[in-house]
């Protein structure tokens, strides 16, 4: 296992930062907060949420990306 941090990824649903843990063919979110008027806002992990569904869509093709860039 891996932990990974993403310092700022956007979606079409908002600005995030996390932090999780990567596996061979898994990644777990540890920590996800939003960027909102005020600055970063904690939320809590939930994977039934729509939220969760398009944050772990976007890191994967993230880190996927990543990942081809060192290869080069």
């Amino acid at each position: 296992m891996t932990k990974i941090t993403i310092s700022r990824i956007e979606t079409n649903i908002g600005t995030f930062r996390i932090s999780g843990i990567m596996a061979l063919t898994s990644l777990m979110f540890i920590s996800v907060d939003i960027l909102g008027s005020d600055g970063w806002e904690a939320l809590i992990v939930d994977p039934q949420t729509q939220w969760h569904k398009t944050l772990m869509a976007a890191c994967e093709v993230h880190l996927a990306e990543q990942q081809n860039i060192t290869k080069a």
